[in-house]
């Protein structure tokens, strides 16, 4: 039986103003009602869900930023669904977590909405690019470790990723993930729990670590991750003023 399809909202569209009357950002309602919530500000309107702010703020938040004020529509931008959405980070996480702060706290432009099954099927194409980063910075996908025996550590990696995701992961990847570590057991009959409970080797550095180390430049990386959903994936129904070279907000 085919489960029913969601209708979460990832916008909130919240608008927050400073005391004097500027739109600095919009968020969800989480947000807007923390303000609230602490005398931090007062509310002007309930629908949509308006604050103005009572203490003077340290800056004005996306006030000078076209694209952080829009009002972002809850539906997926590849195929224009507004069910089963979930939230698509442009640049992938695995690169984003080492980036200096000011990157990792100014990533409003590089997360857009995407359905479930159109998030499953752009990850495929990232993961080909991935995989050319992999290459090209020396940086290998399962990351750098302690020196361990091969099919040991091959092993434990597909025991664990089965134990810990294989109720949630696509069909497909299960399958592959079954039949190479029945392959590199030489049988079909094993426990997850055994396999798991295996010396198991330290990683070093993630592949992500490794790349971002050693770009010449994050701004041609996060437009290069940019380029690379729009010009494979060709999403038609991207937010107003979103922009593959807007990198400004990021200095």
């Amino acid at each position: 039986m085919k489960m029913p399809k969601s209708t979460n909202k990832l916008y909130g569209n919240c608008q927050v103003f400073s005391p004097d009357g500027i739109l600095m950002f919009r968020c969800d309602a989480k947000k807007a009602n923390w303000y609230l919530d602490r005398d931090l500000a007062i509310k002007l309107n309930e629908e949509p869900l308006t604050v103005q702010l009572t203490f003077e703020p340290r800056g004005l938040g996306n006030s000078n930023r076209a694209y952080g004020l829009i009002e972002l529509e809850n539906k997926c931008v590849k195929c224009g669904t507004e069910h089963d959405l979930t939230r698509h980070h442009v640049v992938p996480s695995c690169y984003r977590r080492f980036f200096p702060e000011n990157y990792k706290t100014h990533n409003h432009h590089d997360v857009l909405s995407l359905c479930v099954d159109c998030h499953d099927t752009y990850e495929r194409y990232a993961d080909e690019l991935k995989g050319k980063f992999a290459i090209e910075y020396n940086a290998p996908i399962d990351g750098e470790w302690d020196d361990i025996d091969d099919i040991k550590f091959r092993i434990a990696k597909n025991a664990i990723t089965l134990q810990r995701h294989g109720d949630v992961m696509p069909l497909e990847k299960k399958e592959k993930l079954t039949n190479e570590l029945v392959e590199l057991l030489g049988n079909a009959d094993y426990d997850l729990d055994e396999l798991t409970d295996m010396p198991k080797p330290e990683l070093k550095k993630t592949h992500g670590e490794m790349v971002v180390e050693r770009l010449e430049s994050i701004d041609d990386f996060v437009i290069c991750w940019r380029k690379h959903f729009v010009e494979t994936f060709n999403p038609p129904h991207l937010p107003e003023n979103w922009d593959i070279n807007n990198v400004t907000k990021l200095k």
